[in-house]
């Protein structure tokens, strides 16, 4: 309970304490001209990283024809995923069979993995974040994205106008008279390390975004990609990430939607708001780049019908590489 309480109290007050001192200890600017920002981008900031949390990453265990009823039978190959999933299933073991968590005793759909610190398998995962004691995953990736723009804008605003405090002081020499206001030196302190860190923390998840590629699938391609070179001999090996969608605007539509009111406010999209009641846009199968398409959903139905008809055997919970080319 502390683990969860504390990062989540301490970020929400680190915004509201920021907030206060900035409003009122900022006197070189008109107040309305410090306020206005101040408050709008804390707000939405705020709110932001409550979606995230309230929302969650989602799981597999949400949908219970994900459930494994019988594990020995699902290792053997006797019970099998819904076809669904099944027939749009591109990352396999390296025996050909489905990915299933022993643990939480769910089929393991594409891009889902097991987190240790939750104890559950995440859909979509990307990471474990501390700041939210939370996994970011397919629900929520859209809200992080967006609490790390509209933090680090936070952050740059109010380094701005301590910056312009302090400055006033400085050079007004009003240091001769008065000690310096401790209070807005702390803050500004803390919005450089603050806007520092942020600014290249959501560049390098937005570039992700952009790749359409989570943190925990950029380190399975690396790896694929040293295997390759020292096992095969090859020198800058190619490996290819098959959830790219071939743009970066694609790749950002997907996750964040396909109009500027989806892009600014921390809401659903439109998209998922339409498949509410299906299947699609729930993190349980994605779309692929439109040349590999047709190659992979036929190597992945062939696959199924073979897993369908042949004799069980065993089966070890070994992971195909997430780049797998299916030749």
């Amino acid at each position: 309970m502390i683990t969860t309480l504390f990062p989540r109290c301490l970020t929400t007050s680190i915004y509201i304490w920021t907030a206060y001192v900035t409003i009122l200890h900022v006197n070189t600017i008109p107040s309305i001209l410090v306020l206005t920002p101040i408050l709008i981008l804390a707000t939405i900031g705020i709110f932001a990283y409550f979606r995230v949390v309230s929302t969650g990453p989602g799981t597999p265990s949400n949908f219970p024809d994900l459930r494994v009823y019988n594990l020995e039978d699902a290792k053997r190959g006797i019970e099998l995923p819904p076809e669904y999933i099944a027939k749009r299933s591109f990352t396999l073991k390296k025996d050909g069979r489905y990915r299933l968590c022993q643990t939480c005793q769910v089929w393991k759909p594409d891009r889902c993995h097991h987190c240790s610190t939750c104890d559950k398998c995440i859909l979509k995962m990307d990471h474990h974040c501390p700041w939210f004691a939370e996994c970011i995953g397919f629900e929520n990736q859209k809200y992080f994205v967006q609490f790390l723009i509209y933090c680090t804008a936070y952050s740059i605003v109010v380094l701005f106008f301590t910056s312009c405090e302090l400055h006033y002081w400085f050079s007004g020499k009003q240091y001769e008279d008065e000690l310096i206001d401790l209070m807005l030196l702390t803050v500004w302190i803390l919005a450089i390390v603050i806007t520092v860190s942020l600014i290249f923390f959501s560049s390098f998840s937005i570039y992700q975004l952009l790749k359409n590629q989570t943190t925990i699938e950029m380190y399975g391609m690396k790896r694929e990609k040293r295997d390759l070179e020292l096992l095969r001999g090859l020198e800058d090996a190619e490996v290819d990430n098959i959830f790219d969608l071939g743009s970066r605007r694609r790749n950002w539509e997907s996750v964040m939607g396909e109009s500027y009111m989806e892009w600014i406010f921390p809401i659903m999209t439109y998209r998922r708001v339409r498949n509410k009641h299906s299947k699609d846009e729930h993190g349980l199968y994605f779309d692929i780049r439109m040349d590999n398409r047709n190659h992979l959903l036929e190597s992945a139905d062939l696959q199924n019908r073979l897993l369908r008809r042949v004799t069980p055997r065993p089966s070890m919970e070994t992971t195909e590489p997430l780049t797998n080319s299916f030749d």
